[in-house]
């Protein structure tokens, strides 16, 4: 059996995704889809619009088989640890397996001459010196491009580009066996706009905030569009204000020093200006500094309030010692028995003490949906 590999988040399900995912198995000739997806928080440091579970059973019945989810430790770092966390998943399926992922650039060959450009000495010198300039990572990350060599520059602009070399990084990093395949995204893939044939997520997500969730009518399949239009509050603002007043009552400078990610005394920062903050997104934009990115922020005050104390270290070293299935198609049960680790199919059989189950604790408390937290892996088509 040949499996195709998908590294998602949903945020929500888009026609553009649906679009990948057909195109994967028309590529590919595989014979099942297996998703691995962020859970209820997303990369961009935010509570994902929908939970975990509705989000991959959206993806089932748009043409997945199995969903299964990308651990919080993984999920809320970097795009080099989200990349390497989902790559010890998929490597983690006893099984031939192609990895398909959409990139702005299209071409493999270019993307794989980025990874050896970025592992280079040159770039290296280049990167650190900009680092201690003050710049944050991003900056810093291109910047040293620029310096070196302004196409991969531009290339390397693009974000689904970014994250494609850092799937490619973490396929040598782990010598994997999976096949990467490319797919060119169309479409206004990096629009904060509805247009074009495809629209972003968050073109989509703001739509909704700004209530204007007809707009998204076409972009979105009829079951994400049912969900969205039920939607009585936008859910980014919702849980951001709750979490201002869960940080406010359990912050502490020891607590936050631990956390995973802070780094350079932000951890004083956080502390200094939570006090008077009287919006979430206030208390980022205090924070929030020229090495301090918005993104950053967010994903390391969710760290804080997970009590998420995973060091870089651990990223890298630790196995996969479960897998956390979401959603899986009637006709594909079987895929769970690929998989050389144990496949937990109930939440209760999570240890309490897991990320997985407090980053679930802690949406339930925003969203205020503790029924969303205790499910069993729906079998769904």
């Amino acid at each position: 059996m040949e499996i195709a590999v998908i590294i998602c988040e949903y945020n929500p399900l888009q026609k553009g995704h649906v679009y990948h995912i057909r195109k994967t198995v028309e590529d590919c000739a595989c014979d099942k889809v297996v998703c691995i997806m962020s859970g209820n928080f997303v990369q961009r440091g935010e509570a994902a619009i929908a939970d975990k579970y509705t989000r991959a059973e959206w993806a089932v019945k748009n043409g997945a088989d199995l969903v299964v989810e990308l651990p919080p430790q993984y999920a809320l770092t970097t795009a080099k640890y989200f990349a390497l966390g989902a790559i010890k998943i998929a490597n983690a399926l006893d099984c031939e397996k192609v990895l398909s992922f959409g990139s702005e650039e299209g071409n493999m060959e270019k993307l794989k001459k980025a990874v050896e450009f970025e592992e280079s000495k040159e770039f290296k010198t280049l990167f650190e010196k900009f680092i201690s300039e003050g710049n944050g990572y991003a900056t810093s990350y291109s910047l040293a491009l620029k310096s070196f060599d302004g196409e991969l520059a531009l290339l390397l602009s693009s974000p689904n580009n970014t994250l494609a070399v850092e799937y490619l990084r973490a396929i040598r990093q782990t010598g994997s066996d999976l096949i990467p395949y490319t797919i060119k995204r169309i479409g206004a893939y990096d629009s904060e706009d509805l247009n074009g044939q495809f629209a972003s997520a968050s073109a989509i997500r703001r739509a909704v905030a700004d209530g204007k969730t007809d707009c998204v009518k076409d972009y979105v399949p009829d079951d994400v569009f049912s969900f969205l239009s039920a939607l009585t509050r936008d859910i980014t603002e919702l849980t951001q204000d709750r979490l201002l007043a869960i940080l406010k009552y359990t912050l502490s400078l020891d607590g936050a020093s631990k956390a995973h990610g802070v780094k350079e005394g932000i951890e004083n920062r956080i502390c200094q200006h939570i006090k008077n903050a009287k919006t979430f997104s206030s208390l980022v934009s205090d924070i929030e500094t020229k090495r301090y990115t918005r993104s950053y922020v967010r994903r390391t005050l969710l760290n804080i309030a997970l009590f998420n104390s995973h060091t870089a270290d651990d990223l890298i070293s630790q196995e996969v010692d479960f897998v956390n299935a979401l959603a899986v198609a009637e006709d594909s049960r079987e895929l769970l028995s690929l998989f050389k680790c144990p496949v937990i199919t109930k939440a209760s059989r999570l240890s309490p003490d897991s990320l997985i189950a407090k980053s679930d604790s802690l949406y339930a408390s925003l969203a205020g949906d503790f029924g969303k937290i205790m499910k069993v892996v729906k079998k769904l088509r």
